[in-house]
């Protein structure tokens, strides 16, 4: 029995008006897929940058075909194929689904790989749908420095991976200090994290590492405060290469990363929220018919944690 959802994505690249929403008829699943009702979903960047037609995802779609757009998904699963143990029907999952090259979680419902899914309680919040992209990346991101090199600088904290990755750092046992234009909003949701303004980090050369969120220039301006011997992650792709280009010339080692989905990754993650080790901060929610004013909304860049989109 098949019955139509919704899905938003893009046709023609551009502005967040050149957002629409399509109706499909559900499909027969094939062998390891789950069929899931979405309670909701979230923004990340690559989500932006995909729609204005930058990166991989954008560059691989063919004129004229509908591109879908989203990762992160919290919700119900409905139908289930064979050769799927991890899930039944009825269970409220989450996930960073279909990364990179097959996005698809701004809808009403989902088709999804199982081994993409944890189970989580199904009383949980709806904005636990930002948790799966963000989270991941920032635990990986941490995966590949060390909390004994030295103090961990991460520029961008107030994002949706930033305000996840100093309190992640912190409970890894890093020294860390969130370089930021807004400490007082970081300050006041009492994440136990030192504070420095962009002025302050560049009054004097620094040491250490650094996490950079924001990549390009300012990434490039940080690491030549911090000079030969620092080692760094830049999340960034679009600038990644140069990026690391820019520290290696100086004696700096970095490193980019392109997140994985990961359960195990994404169980611990769902335990330190649930256990409020880690808040997951949304400054804003939206409908799945107000996806064009989300996007909007996120490209201001005044929001803080992350944006959800609810079903």
């Amino acid at each position: 029995m098949n019955k139509n959802y919704k899905q938003a994505g893009v046709v023609n690249f551009g502005t967040a008006d050149r957002l629409q929403i399509r109706s499909l008829p559900q499909p027969t699943l094939e062998r390891g897929q789950v069929f899931i009702r979405i309670t909701s979903s979230s923004i990340n960047p690559i989500d932006v940058k995909t729609r204005a037609g930058l990166g991989y995802v954008a560059q691989s779609k063919q004129d004229g075909a509908f591109l879908p757009l989203g990762y992160d998904v919290l919700g119900i699963v409905e139908e289930v194929s064979e050769g799927v143990n991890n899930v039944t029907v009825g269970d409220t999952v989450l996930g960073m689904v279909g990364f990179p090259s097959t996005p698809g979680c701004y809808a009403s419902h989902a088709i999804v790989e199982s081994e993409e899914l944890i189970v989580v309680d199904s009383k949980v919040s709806d904005e636990l749908a930002g948790l799966s992209l963000a989270g991941l990346t920032a635990l990986q991101s941490l995966d590949k420095l060390n909390a004994n090199a030295g103090t961990l600088f991460i520029n961008a904290p107030t994002g949706g991976v930033g305000h996840l990755a100093i309190q992640l750092a912190v409970l890894n046992g890093f020294d860390v200090v969130a370089v930021t234009t807004r400490k007082a909003l970081i300050e006041s949701l009492n994440f136990d994290v030192a504070t420095m303004s962009y002025e302050e980090f560049f009054d004097q050369p620094q040491s250490g590492q650094l996490l950079d969120l924001v990549g390009g220039e300012l990434a490039c301006k940080m690491l030549s405060n911090m000079g030969a011997g620092t080692s760094f992650v830049t999340v960034p792709s679009i600038t990644k290469d140069a990026v690391i280009e820019h520290g290696a010339s100086f004696g700096a080692q970095g490193d980019g990363i392109l997140v994985q989905a990961n359960p195990k990754h994404l169980n611990e993650l769902y335990k330190a929220v649930a256990t409020q080790r880690v808040k997951l901060v949304a400054s804003k929610k939206f409908k799945l018919d107000e996806v064009a004013l989300a996007h909007k909304y996120v490209e201001q860049g005044e929001h803080f944690g992350k944006v959800i989109i609810v079903a």
